[in-house]
């Protein structure tokens, strides 16, 4: 027998995917687009996202819980879906490989700067693809182990009570900002990795609660997003918080323990829990599309060829700014699917019921 997921696995993979390298720099983002108390455009950004979330609750109504590719299939040719599964391996194994890019700079700017990033970048992607090689169940299995080691980092927002000035959370709201559409969909995109729900339903448990695991993931992403901003916004004033590349960091090497130094390298290095397991999702999303193809071709092949184009690619960028430009562009890319891929789904299977009532 087949292991599926149910409710809580969902919920916690949700949210792992989900917190990724956003997270570092999500403050200076409100910050430097919507100004002061930049931090309530999480509000309306988790509320859009939550109405997405609906949108895909309804593609599993209609189609009642069949799998997406099966749903292209029955309305539309070969010739139509398969360079669509082209475009989204592309996008989604892409978007991994650029996340895997900007944790390693990151991570060389803050310990190894004299090393080369694509060393670390290579160790990760092979960690990556033994994961992904293991499918999807051990995947989940894995993001609830890594969720539960690095929950506690939570309770480090506790150190900081103390230092906050309620002062710094003036009267003003969304002043002082800038390119509000550009900023938003920077917001939007930290909370990108939710759309894999369409991909997971054929590995879901029958009458579990699917999708008030993933609304409960997005709200615990909020809560996440919102308190570390919160916080640096009554840490930091304005202006800092414009200057300062990657708040989140520069608040880690605030937090002192007397028998440990550079603790924000320590508390820098638990976070690639989270974005191994955005860069595993990633990546098996886009092999997962390849194999609609390539349905004669093992799994862990299509997954190694993907890895390794993107990850030639990915030698391009070679500057955090070049890396999150791109990273920018493909999250435009994955914003547009994830509102049209659904809306389509909807069409597709509206249309579908139709035909069967005439039929």
């Amino acid at each position: 027998m087949k292991e599926k997921l149910n409710g809580f696995h969902i919920f916690i993979l949700i949210h792992m995917i989900q917190v990724g390298v956003g997270i570092f720099s999500l403050p200076r983002v409100a910050a430097d687009y919507f100004g002061y108390n930049g931090w309530v455009m999480l509000i309306v950004i988790a509320g859009v996202v939550a109405l997405n979330i609906y949108l895909m609750y309804i593609v599993w109504k209609l189609g009642k819980g069949a799998s997406i590719f099966v749903i292209l299939e029955r309305s539309l040719p070969k010739w139509m879906v398969y360079p669509l599964y082209v475009i989204l391996a592309f996008i989604w194994s892409f978007s991994g490989s650029l996340v895997a890019k900007e944790y390693v700079l990151i991570f060389q700017v803050n310990s190894f700067p004299t090393a080369n990033p694509m060393v670390f970048m290579l160790a990760i992607s092979v960690l990556a693809y033994l994961l992904i090689v293991k499918g999807i169940y051990t995947i989940a299995k894995a993001s609830t182990v890594f969720f539960f080691l690095i929950i506690w980092m939570m309770l480090l927002e506790f150190t900081f009570i103390h230092e906050l000035k309620i002062s710094r959370f003036t009267h003003y709201v969304l002043k002082e900002g800038k390119e509000y559409w550009k900023g938003g969909l920077n917001l939007y995109g930290s909370f990108l990795g939710y759309e894999f729900c369409l991909l997971l339903f054929p590995y879901i448990q029958p009458k579990t609660r699917f999708f008030t695991g993933v609304q409960l993931a997005n709200g615990l992403t909020f809560l996440t997003y919102l308190s570390i901003t919160l916080i640096c916004f009554g840490f930091y004033s304005l202006q800092q918080l414009k200057l300062i590349m990657f708040p989140f960091i520069d608040l880690l090497a605030y937090i002192k323990f007397p028998f440990l130094e550079r603790v924000e390298n320590v508390l820098f290095s638990f976070l690639i829990l989270r974005v191994l397991i955005t860069i595993v999702m990633y990546h098996w999303a886009a092999s997962l599309s390849l194999q609609q193809i390539f349905k004669n071709t093992k799994a862990k092949r299509i997954t190694l060829y993907t890895m390794a184009v993107t990850y030639l690619i990915s030698f391009i960028p070679s500057v955090l700014d070049e890396v999150g430009h791109w990273l920018f562009l493909m999250g435009y890319a994955d914003v547009l699917i994830t509102f049209c891929l659904p809306l389509s789904l909807i069409l597709l299977l509206l249309i579908q019921r139709r035909q069967k009532q005439l039929a």
